[in-house]
């Protein structure tokens, strides 16, 4: 976690403090996070520079991880707050209705299943019964996920007993997530964009071609990426994220040729 995420934190929880129901406890827990991580700074000083890098990155990896399970927590907890906020879907009923809204991927605690929000602007704020619906998987027959607001070419959706199954990156190479919600901010250099990264617990899999499903890892990337020496030094160099879209690329160029 660098400066700029700290800052990010303390913005976020200026901003939702007092709609969570339980102020004390995320005091604690936002204390614990922060202090343990200057602690962390403070350690990892002590090693050389090589480590100190590895450290430093291991550590942000995991302090963007907490904070990500905390800010999902308090978006289940408050979904009426965030409602009409996230990705765009494209969402066919069983019924044959089809919807198209913005909404995040929450969580239902009770029945253990994802599900979307429509927000019907013809009811009033106040009417929160007909004003929001609550969209679960059993509900539909699939949902496009709209990537770069290219609705000519969604990424599909088919329904699990607890969500959705997302193809969220196609190609050579598949990606299936639960949500658009599928990649972390691993680094924040001074300079340039945000290194990203795939968010481990948002991937259901990764599939090379038409062939078998298998969960995403360090050794199945590799496995699928064998041949592609540029994507396979991505691996350790750039992250799984990147290895996967070169390899794409790299195929969909051969494939034009």
């Amino acid at each position: 976690m660098n400066f700029m995420d700290i800052i990010y934190f303390f913005t976020f929880m200026q901003k939702n403090l007092f709609t969570m129901p339980n102020i004390r406890s995320l005091v604690s827990f936002s204390t614990i996070i922060i202090l343990s991580c200057f602690s962390a700074f403070e350690a990892i000083a002590q090693y050389p520079s090589g480590v100190q890098a590895a450290l430093a990155q291991h550590h942000q990896q995991f302090a963007n991880q907490q904070m990500r399970t905390m800010m999902f927590m308090n978006m289940n907890r408050n979904w009426g707050k965030y409602a009409g906020q996230g990705d765009e879907y494209i969402v066919k009923l069983k019924n044959g209705e089809r919807k198209k809204f913005t909404s995040n991927m929450y969580l239902d605690t009770v029945l253990h299943k994802n599900f979307l929000v429509f927000v019907n602007k013809k009811f009033k704020k106040s009417d929160s019964v007909n004003r929001f619906q609550k969209i679960y998987p059993d509900q539909t027959s699939a949902i496009g996920l709209v990537v770069d607001f290219n609705v000519e070419d969604p990424r599909i959706g088919l329904p699990t007993d607890s969500g959705w199954n997302i193809k969220v990156i196609k190609g050579a190479i598949n990606i299936y997530a639960k949500s658009g919600n599928y990649l972390n901010v691993v680094s924040t250099p001074t300079f340039g964009s945000a290194k990203m990264d795939f968010a481990a617990s948002e991937i259901i899999g990764i599939q090379l071609k038409d062939g078998a499903i298998e969960k995403l890892s360090k050794e199945n990337v590799l496995k699928v990426v064998a041949g592609n020496a540029r994507a396979t030094a991505f691996v350790e160099k750039k992250g799984l994220y990147e290895s996967v879209k070169k390899y794409n690329l790299d195929a969909e160029n051969a494939a034009i040729k």
